[in-house]
This record gives structure tokens, sequence and C-alpha cells, in this order.
């Protein structure tokens, strides 16, 4: 994971953060899910979790 200073973030809020380098991929998406979580915030993460731990699936 990439660290980020002070001083770069206040750079880049300068620069209108048209500087920043992709900290994330893009994956094309696949064909088939075993499920689809709609929202990646702290309950789509849990829910993840709760699938993948007690239920085994993977291809979220």
């Amino acid at each position: 994971m990439k660290r980020y200073s002070v001083f770069a973030i206040a750079r880049e809020a300068l620069r209108y953060h048209q500087g920043w380098e992709k900290a994330w991929r893009s994956p094309a998406p696949k064909a088939a899910y075993d499920a689809i979580i709609i929202g990646a915030g702290g309950h789509g993460l849990a829910t993840a979790y709760y699938l993948g731990k007690n239920f085994g699936i993977t291809n979220v």
C-alpha cells in the first residue's frame, strides 16, 4: 500500500487533484458471480467477509 505524506496531499490539492497516480486496478467484469454486493462501505465489506467466512463464497 502506498503511503501519502501531508505535503503530497496538500500539493495535489493545489493542483486540483490532477497529478494522482492510479492506486487501484480496474479489472474487466466476469461472466458470472456467486454473489454481487451493491455498496462498498462498511456493511458491504462485512457482508463479503461473512459470505466468505461462513459459506466459502469467494467469487464476489
